[in-house]
C-alpha cells in the first residue's frame, strides 16, 4: 500500500501492528478450518461391511455390532464363494470372512480365500481353529492376495469380539466414521482409533509447543480434522458452520492452557520429549472431550476434562517407562 515518503506503513487508518498480527492469525485459523472441513469431506466414504462365509462367526460378529443385518453391515453370502462374488465384494469398506480350519487348510476354505484375495477392498478373515498356532492359518496367509495381517485366528468357541471390532476399525479407513455413525456399538473403536492416530502424529511432529505463559493454539489442523471426524462418527454433518462452533466450544471452553501447564510440570522428561508428550496428551484429551460433547450434546466442565487429561498423563508416563 502507498505511504508518504518516510512514513511507516501501518496498514489502514487506525490499524497498528498488533491489529495486523491478530488479523493474520485469524486468517490463518480460517484457512486451517476450511482446509480441515475440505479434507474430512473428501476423505470420508460410505461403503458397508460385507460379511461372508460360515454362519457361526458371522453371527458372533453381528451380535457384537449390535444385532441384525443393516445397510452398514450386510450379510453378503453365507455360503461358498464363487469367482463372480469378487467384484461386488470389492465395493465393501471391509470384506469380512468367517471360516473354520482344522489341521490343514481344506479345499473349500482355500477356494473362498482365493476369491477374497481377488478383491480390492480391505480384508479380515476370521478363522476359528482347534488350536493355535495352526499350520492351516500359516497356509491361509500364503493364499494369493491374502496377507497374514488380513487374518484373525482364534480358538474354537472363544470368539474375540473386542479384537474383531478393533481390527475392523483399523481396516475401515475413510469409511470408519460412516460405519460408526450407523453402528453405535462399533463407534467407540473407530473414535479411539481416530484419537490415537492424531495424538501419535502430533507427538511425532511436535506440532503443538506449549510454553508456560504463552497462549496455546486452539486447534491445529490435525486436531480440527480429528474433531470433525469424531463428529461424523456421531452422525454430525461436516460443515464450516459446525467447525466454527467446535472451535469456540472445544477450544476456548475447556481451559486447555491450564491443563497444558499442569502437564508440563508433571511429565518427568525434558526438551523435545516434553513437547512430544504434551502434544500427545492434549490431543488425546481433546479427542475424548469431543467424543463426550457429541455423545451427550453438552460440554463437560473443566474439572472433568482435567480428569481426562490426568488419565492421559498416566498413559504418557507408562509409555516413557516402556521406552
Amino acid at each position: 500500500m502507498w505511504t508518504p515518503t518516510g512514513a511507516p506503513n501501518r496498514g489502514w487508518a487506525g490499524e497498528g501492528p498488533h491489529m495486523a498480527s491478530a488479523a493474520g492469525a485469524a486468517a490463518s485459523q480460517a484457512r486451517r478450518m476450511f482446509g480441515a472441513v475440505k479434507d474430512v469431506r473428501q476423505e470420508s466414504g460410505s461403503a458397508p461391511l460385507l460379511l461372508c462365509g460360515r454362519k457361526e462367526p458371522l453371527d458372533e460378529l453381528m451380535l457384537a455390532l449390535g444385532g441384525g443385518s443393516s445397510q452398514a453391515a450386510q450379510l453378503f453370502a453365507v455360503r461358498r464363494l464363487v469367482g463372480d462374488d469378487a467384484p461386488r465384494l470389492s465395493e465393501a469398506a471391509v470384506v469380512v470372512y468367517g471360516g473354520e480350519v482344522l489341521s490343514g487348510l481344506d479345499a473349500q476354505t482355500r477356494s473362498d480365500l482365493e476369491v477374497i484375495g481377488r478383491t480390492t477392498a480391505p480384508k479380515l478373515a476370521m478363522l476359528e481353529a482347534l488350536d493355535l498356532p495352526s499350520p492351516a492359518v500359516t497356509e491361509a496367509g500364503r493364499v494369493r492376495g491374502v496377507m497374514p495381517s488380513d487374518l484373525m485366528p482364534y480358538r474354537k468357541g472363544r470368539f474375540p469380539a473386542a479384537r474383531a471390532m478393533e481390527r475392523l476399525a483399523e481396516k475401515a479407513g475413510p469409511n470408519g466414521p460412516y460405519l460408526a455413525s450407523q453402528l453405535p456399538a462399533f463407534r467407540p473403536h473407530v473414535v479411539e482409533r481416530l484419537i490415537e492416530k492424531a495424538a501419535r502424529t502430533n507427538a511425532k511432529t511436535a506440532l503443538i509447543i506449549f510454553v508456560p505463559g504463552a497462549d496455546m493454539p486452539i486447534l491445529t489442523a490435525l486436531q480440527m480434522r480429528m474433531v470433525l471426524g469424531i463428529g461424523a462418527c456421531h452422525g454430525e454433518k461436516v460443515s464450516t458452520d459446525r467447525a466454527v462452533e467446535l472451535l469456540s466450544v472445544l477450544g476456548a471452553g475447556f481451559g486447555f492452557r491450564a491443563v497444558a501447564r499442569e502437564l508440563l510440570d508433571l511429565v518427568p522428561v525434558a526438551g523435545w520429549a516434553v513437547k512430544s508428550a504434551i502434544a500427545y496428551s492434549a490431543t488425546k484429551a481433546l479427542g475424548r472431550a469431543a467424543d463426550e460433547y457429541f455423545a451427550h450434546g453438552a460440554v463437560a466442565d473443566v474439572s472433568h476434562l482435567r480428569a481426562l487429561a490426568e488419565g492421559v498423563r498416566a498413559e504418557v508416563l507408562a509409555r516413557f517407562k516402556r521406552s
